[in-house]
């Protein structure tokens, strides 16, 4: 079994070395694919120096999703039977990318998602929603306003779409062969609802789809957030697709 990494940066040459040495690959054949969206600074001559990493180049800027598109294929070029996505920016934490795999193997799931909302769901659950709300630290960073938004989202997100995910916003997943060759072969959107649409219509195809819960990645140097308005509004527009177009 050959896992893949994949990597998606776009100026992360403060971080890029950090995140590929924090990721632990088991395998002889395991490596770590970094697409480099057109970067203005090191991000691709940092990672082509880095062991066991294979890293290419976008001609032009793709976008989050255009460039998580070209992983996808690149990952299917080079026969992995498993992928699981984190950003190049560390806005995810390399050291649960084994809690994903185990859920993967254990389960035989076609996606295992890295739910942070059902990280903070379980919190919750201990400490209610008022101290959860007012507690930084227990959210782990992730602001308020955030967090609410990805729940109300969601919640309509359901309702819409038949599902019942925690979250729908999230970008950190592991990918068994029959969703890798699934995603390789569609056009997803370039947009930041990359991640959404991508468990939307993961969804729709029937694939099993398994959460785990994982906590926020706050780190400071991240940079790849979404603008939260812009972000919850093309969120909105896709709802309203799928309830007049179904598509």
């Amino acid at each position: 079994m050959k896992t893949c990494i994949l990597v998606p940066a776009f100026n992360c040459s403060d971080t890029i070395a950090e995140v590929c040495r924090r990721i632990r690959l088991t395998g002889p054949e395991d490596e770590i694919l970094v697409v480099d969206d057109g970067s203005s600074d090191g991000t691709l001559e940092i990672a082509q120096g880095l062991p066991r990493v294979h890293a290419v180049r976008n001609d032009v800027n793709l976008g989050y999703g255009g460039t998580s598109n070209r992983l996808y294929a690149l990952a299917r070029e080079r026969c992995a039977d498993v992928t699981v996505n984190v950003h190049g920016d560390l806005g995810h934490r390399p050291e649960e990318i084994p809690l994903i795999l185990d859920e993967m193997k254990r389960t035989e799931a076609d996606v295992v998602v890295g739910t942070r909302l059902l990280f903070l769901k379980n919190i919750a659950r201990q400490k209610g929603y008022p101290r959860l709300l007012l507690d930084d630290h227990l959210r782990c960073g992730m602001p308020r306003e955030r967090f609410l938004g990805h729940l109300v989202l969601t919640s309509l997100q359901n309702f819409v779409y038949g599902s019942k995910l925690h979250s729908f916003h999230e970008g950190m997943r592991a990918c068994g062969r029959r969703a890798i060759g699934w995603a390789a072969s569609r056009r997803l959107p370039s947009r930041y609802t990359y991640d959404s649409e991508f468990l939307f219509q993961a969804h729709r195809q029937g694939f099993v789809i398994r959460e785990v819960p994982v906590p926020p990645s706050y780190d400071p140097r991240a940079k790849a957030a979404a603008p939260p308005i812009r972000y919850g509004l093309n969120v909105l527009q896709h709802v309203a697709r799928v309830v007049l177009k179904g598509s």
